[in-house]
């Protein structure tokens, strides 16, 4: 490729004549129209009369400082405190401006914001881009994969609110934290959330810690919503260990769900046993290090068992295996495997970049846990448009697929230079690099 050899100087040319902040922003016009309306017509809890930036501007202000990836409200106000940025928010909301909100007033509209209201755009951005068709061609079957995991956001020493989940460690001193389990669908390196389900007690006077809420719980209340704001869709559940259990077997079958879920040597012994004893009857595949049992049954589920053994020279065998409810045969187990090890993407691409390189889900935006909800909301609404700009957009090849170069370059323009906001949706992302 042509970008391969050229100079750095030659980069930086070409990226004089370039705006981000034009591509970001046909971006949403052109994927996502009812997105700063949605914005605006979130509900507003601040007394009518005393409110001087509508809840576009709020929103809109919060967004683009998380498209540059500013990770706390203090530099979200420190560093958009200047005329050129002004100028292109006040364009994009249609506005007009003079300031922007100070991150008081936005986590002053962030501790009312209705999280429902906000899952309610979760699901438009969703929708928007499976109705796009550009992601089809990474369903198997017709069915899309779903990744589910949860993941630690924050963790204190102290009673943060009513909600926090209480830990007791060995050496008998508490933590109080606070989780979230997602639901990601994933085109390869790209993971798209479409459901966001917090993990926290419900009752402010638990005592007993075994009766906390807890990922199993989550997933639970999350397939209510999955099912009913995605109703047609077919979805391939894939999680870890902790699924491969009658229970979510059940939930997955009842709501017409096939699903993959990881199985280690603790869980399910008996069926782990017998796996060990089938395949060294029979392998059932030609393939090497690829093993299959059929139609196994257990309880009163049936389904299939796969396993791969990579050897990798000097160091242990990794041993992956899988019970899955899609038929296998010689000729997919490869794929299905590659299916089931495609769980990390949802820690790799998706938590890994969220807490690390992008947007920092483990800093707490804000005291107040409705707040910090409508934050980490604003992340994967955040994170979806990033996505899209970093693996769809030619342009960015430009920078070599570095995020945290295109962050900072995203944010100089905003900051340094009047944008000239042209609207135009004469274009197409392609996700050809995207392995299927």
């Amino acid at each position: 490729m042509v970008v391969d050899i050229m100079t750095r100087k030659e980069r930086r040319e070409l990226k004089k004549d370039k705006s981000l902040i034009c591509a970001l922003y046909n971006i949403i016009i052109k994927y996502f129209p009812k997105l700063l309306t949605m914005f605006e017509n979130l509900t507003d809890q601040r007394q009518k009369g005393k409110v001087t930036y509508n809840m576009k501007v709020i929103c809109v202000t919060r967004l683009f400082g998380l498209l540059c990836g500013i990770t706390t409200m203090n530099s979200l106000t420190n560093k958009f405190n200047n005329d050129f940025t002004i100028d292109t928010i006040a364009k994009i909301t249609n506005s007009d401006l003079t300031d922007l909100p100070h991150y008081d007033t936005i986590n002053d509209v962030f501790d009312d914001l209705d999280i429902d209201e906000l899952r309610k755009i979760q699901k438009y951005i969703a929708y928007a881009l499976i109705r796009s068709k550009m992601f089809d061609k990474f369903r198997y079957n017709g069915k899309f994969q779903l990744l589910i995991d949860g993941t630690g956001l924050v963790s204190f020493n102290y009673k943060h609110c009513d909600h926090c989940l209480v830990k007791k460690h060995s050496d008998g001193h508490m933590t109080y934290e606070h989780q979230v389990l997602e639901a990601k669908l994933v085109f390869d390196s790209f993971v798209l959330s479409i459901d966001s389900e917090f993990i926290e007690n419900p009752n402010p006077d638990v005592i007993n810690i075994k009766k906390q809420d807890c990922e199993m719980n989550a997933f639970k209340r999350m397939a209510i919503r999955l099912k009913k704001n995605f109703p047609k869709l077919k979805f391939i559940i894939t999680g870890d260990a902790l699924y491969a259990s009658g229970p979510f077997i059940k939930l997955c079958l009842d709501n017409k769900w096939d699903y993959i879920f990881r199985l280690k040597s603790d869980k399910l012994r008996t069926v782990n046993q017998d796996f060990d004893g089938l395949i060294s009857i029979d392998s059932g595949t030609t393939h090497k290090n690829y093993f299959l049992v059929k139609d196994y049954v257990y309880q009163k589920y049936e389904f299939n068992i796969i396993r791969f053994i990579e050897t990798v020279e000097k160091k242990d065998d990794k041993i992956f295996t899988f019970i899955t409810s899609l038929n296998v045969s010689n000729s997919n187990i490869k794929k299905l495997i590659d299916m089931g090890r495609r769980r990390w993407k949802i820690e790799n691409c998706g938590f890994k970049n969220q807490k690390h390189i992008l947007f920092d889900i483990t800093h707490m935006s804000s005291l107040d846990y409705n707040a910090m909800k409508a934050h980490y909301l604003f992340i994967q609404f955040a994170h979806t448009i990033r996505q899209l700009l970093d693996f769809g957009s030619s342009f960015v090849e430009l920078f070599q697929g570095k995020l945290k170069e295109i962050s900072f370059a995203i944010l100089n323009e905003l900051i340094s230079t009047p944008v000239n906001l042209i609207i135009n949706t004469n274009f197409q992302l392609r996700f050809d690099k995207l392995i299927i």
